[in-house]
């Protein structure tokens, strides 16, 4: 089911949430609530890459991938529900990375066609 390695994260205590590629290309989410592990859950989206995520408040989470586009895509949980995959541009040739080092502070890192390094920050 799983097709690449996994990325977590924890936005708050008793909470950890996993994400990883599918087999068949989706993005695949399995969260703890402090008392169990709940199923694998398909996000959908079509990615190439294994995920990275951040979560920059608590119940927050923002993902990003590969695309099949070459391009980075992000998906977030706002609270109560999974927003739509949105493309962020670019051409990177690899995972990216994403970090949060503070409330709605995101940076991305990806390793270019070039073989240079690319960031990209929201706030």
């Amino acid at each position: 089911m799983i097709d690449d390695a996994p990325a977590a994260v924890s936005w708050g205590p008793n909470r950890i949430d996993c994400f990883a590629r599918g087999v068949n290309s989706h993005l695949f989410h399995k969260w703890w609530d402090g008392s169990s592990w709940h199923d694998w859950e398909d996000l959908g989206g079509s990615i190439l890459s294994g995920p990275t995520v951040s979560s920059w408040d608590a119940n927050r989470l923002d993902v990003f991938a590969r695309g099949t586009d070459g391009a980075m895509w992000h998906l977030w949980w706002d609270g109560s529900a999974w927003r739509g995959w949105e493309s962020l541009g670019g051409v990177i040739d690899d995972a990216p990375a994403a970090v949060s080092w503070g409330p709605n502070r995101i940076d991305c890192f990806a390793r270019g066609m070039n073989n240079h390094l690319f960031h990209k920050w929201y706030a």
